[in-house]
């Protein structure tokens, strides 16, 4: 009798989705071991799957980060520990101290376990200058890698770009799935999705009406590319039928605001988080959206943002370089349009093509919405991922 051990420290609302929907296909009660007080506090969790609390992630510091790390590992080794027979240990790349862990129990006790790699480590720490890619560590770290994805039933990242670069860490003819499989971040496309702006009730709050409203939601860390959005829009200033709206928070929203008044842009608003309830209302307010893929991250992240932005229909400006799955889902969707970091001059111009061109705006909206209905829903993602777990007998 089958069923899933979901180990995932910061199980958020696509975790745990995807774990509802893998537990429905089993007939035993699968469970998801986290920490994420959204997901321990939700009430109407489907009945095959039991969410059970863990120690949370506290990301205050690197020392707490890495003491939550070992506290999550020390915990989740037992619950693999005194796993039945017929379990399938589902774990992420987070903490990265769990992977070797799962490994060595599930080769003792001869448990299948699979891999979602949403942080590819240690690139991101090499490529952020954390580590250096000869350092003992680095080298310590790839090998224990090569074990833990080669070992396992099947290993699956975010994007194909990310894919592409696991190939190399690894003999993926070792595993089951004899390739790396892509789930895509997904937005419900139910809750997400395009509202004509008479029938929004954030036009008139806001002053969306009769205007392209430019819009960037979400978190304004410091290596986001935060200066290029405020410099297009002090650029086009003139241009009354052009707004910008910031919604989110982070290290640079305190500078954001400040910009905004010191340069008297009357075109930009910059707003805190708002309530969740208002999330449909101020997606769908973005004609135009803007997302950031932060520098040294090609190949090693995805802005799961963008997923947002195309379910409420608004045509997408990837900020970005080299080969990346942000740029690569854009062109895949004929769904918008790319500048290169730290370009503002050309980021203005191109809300500007799109704003003279309403036909060619009007497509590439449409393409959006399209394209996340197609692949990147919860339907399409939840239906290509459990078609690969068939495929390898870890679903009847």
């Amino acid at each position: 009798m089958k069923k899933f051990l979901f180990l995932n420290q910061m199980a958020g609302p696509l975790f745990r989705e995807l774990a509802e929907d893998l537990s429905k296909k089993l007939p035993v009660v699968s469970e998801l071991y986290t920490g994420h007080e959204d997901t321990l506090n939700k009430t109407n969790l489907s009945s095959s799957l039991k969410v059970s609390k863990s120690p949370r992630y506290n990301r205050k510091s690197k020392l707490t980060r890495v003491l939550s790390w070992v506290n999550y590992t020390f915990f989740a080794f037992f619950k693999i520990l005194f796993s039945s027979k017929g379990t399938v240990i589902f774990l992420v790349s987070n903490p990265p101290i769990l992977g070797p862990i799962a490994f060595f129990i599930c080769k003792i006790k001869r448990l299948p376990y699979v891999v979602l790699v949403y942080d590819m480590h240690p690139d991101t720490l090499i490529s952020f200058g954390v580590l250096k890619s000869d350092s003992t560590l680095v080298k310590l770290w790839r090998n224990v890698n090569r074990h833990v994805y080669g070992n396992a039933a099947a290993v699956y990242t975010i994007g194909d770009v990310m894919a592409d670069r696991l190939l190399t860490q690894f003999d993926v003819a070792k595993t089951q799935l004899s390739k790396v499989d892509v789930v895509p971040p997904w937005a419900d496309t139910e809750l997400i999705k395009p509202i004509p702006k008479k029938d929004n009730p954030l036009t008139e709050e806001l002053h969306q009406g009769d205007c392209i409203t430019v819009l960037y939601s979400g978190n304004m860390g410091i290596s986001h590319d935060i200066e290029s959005m405020l410099h297009a829009a002090k650029l086009l200033k003139g241009r009354s039928d052009i707004k910008f709206i910031f919604i989110g928070g982070g290290e640079k929203w305190q500078s954001a605001y400040d910009y905004v008044q010191v340069e008297q842009l009357s075109n930009v608003q910059v707003l805190p988080f708002q309530e969740e309830e208002r999330l449909p209302f101020s997606m769908a307010l973005g004609d135009i959206s803007l997302v950031a893929l932060d520098k040294g991250a090609e190949g090693l992240m995805v802005p799961s943002k963008m997923y947002y932005y195309m379910a409420a229909g608004s045509a997408v400006i990837g900020i970005c370089q080299g080969r990346n799955d942000l740029e690569q889902s854009l062109i895949k969707g004929d769904s918008g349009l790319v500048v290169l970091p730290g370009d503002f001059k050309k980021l203005a111009e191109t809300i500007l093509l799109l704003a003279e061109n309403p036909n060619k705006l009007k497509s590439l909206k449409e393409n959006a919405r399209r394209s996340s209905i197609e692949h990147y829903s919860r339907e399409a993602c939840m239906k290509k991922l459990v078609g690969s777990l068939k495929s390898i007998n870890l679903i009847p």
